[in-house]
């Protein structure tokens, strides 16, 4: 199992450092997405590994014996002889805390995800104005807000806000900025990574993980705009008005300004000298090969390493003696 985790963090501090140490504009949008996808992932299987260790490898060991070889009641017995207190059952509890707090954070995100998609639901059934323009939703609101809204079944959607305050050109610009997240699948991929945070959330960095993947997401749909309106102005200008009073995203729901927009914004108006290199974008991609084989090869061997871990917890189970 060392060998494996070391192997693991190894392929993690690799392609971290690499995107860490890039601009964010050196790797095209889908690279970089998918890149800090699997090192979430990665993040997701290192964080199970060690929950693992803790529960059947941790118990073995001399210096847990040690730690939890006593009993309150030896040394206070006309107060804790009734409570039961001992290190046995703390060292017990203790090891299979980590693993609890995974499956907590774990269920905790799909009852979010589950009670997110249907409250969209429901306010688009509730809000909805009628048809706009490219088959979007139309909504009340003064706000300028351009979004795609749903998981399975995503739709556009417009408020009357926006309807009033872009012109043509940013208006069919944020309807393919939104259709780009649609036709490219981002919102399953946003769900994926909600999961796989969900789970390496103990880890430093997850966040910043996960934020780093929604902004490669939001790059993807603005060249996916750019690419079918030949306008990045219009784009650009559209973004500023939808940033001001725009919702905040969530797992259902992807806006127009999104995440990281003055970023976005400085490579929108700043095309030509943007482009990412061809070798880095080449390291970029066998990064991805490595971090998913490893995350694979990981997932696959992970019910071997808790039977061993199990079968080695039985051959030398801890002492309970408080003699």
């Amino acid at each position: 199992m060392t060998g494996m985790t070391l192997a693991l963090a190894v392929v993690l501090v690799a392609g971290s450092a690499f995107s860490y140490a890039l601009p964010r504009t050196s790797l095209a949008p889908i690279t970089g997405a998918a890149l800090w996808l699997a090192i979430l992932y990665l993040r997701a299987v290192l964080v199970s590994i060690a929950a693992l260790t803790i529960a059947f490898y941790v118990p073995t060991t001399p210096l847990f014996e040690v730690l939890t070889r006593w009993c309150a009641h030896a040394a206070l017995p006309f107060i804790t002889s009734h409570l039961g207190l001992s290190g046995h059952g703390i060292g017990d509890a203790a090891i299979m805390l980590p693993a609890f707090v995974i499956a907590i954070s774990a269920g905790c995100v799909v009852l979010a995800v589950a009670r997110t998609t249907r409250a969209m639901r429901r306010w688009l059934k509730r809000s909805s104005l009628g048809t706009g323009p490219d088959e979007s939703v139309i909504v009340g609101g003064e706000e300028v807000v351009v979004a795609a809204a749903g998981i399975r079944s995503p739709k556009i959607i417009v408020s009357t806000g926006a309807l009033a305050r872009l012109d043509e050109d940013e208006l069919a610009a944020s309807i393919a900025h939104e259709r780009g997240h649609i036709t490219r699948r981002h919102p399953f991929i946003v769900l994926a990574a909600n999961l796989a945070y969900a789970v390496a959330r103990p880890m430093p960095g997850t966040k910043d993980a996960f934020q780093r993947l929604r902004f490669c997401l939001e790059r993807d749909a603005d060249e996916y705009a750019v690419d079918r309106t030949r306008d990045p102005i219009a784009l650009a200008s559209a973004i500023c008005k939808a940033a001001v009073d725009s919702p905040t995203p969530n797992v259902a729901l992807a806006t127009l300004a999104g995440s990281g927009a003055p970023a976005r914004l400085r490579l929108l108006l700043d095309r030509p000298a943007t482009r990412p290199k061809a070798w880095v974008e080449i390291v970029g991609r066998s990064l991805v090969v490595v971090t998913v084989a490893s995350v694979l090869l990981a997932v696959g061997a992970t019910p071997t390493l808790a039977k061993n871990g199990h079968a080695a917890l039985h051959a030398s189970p801890p002492a309970h003696s408080c003699d």
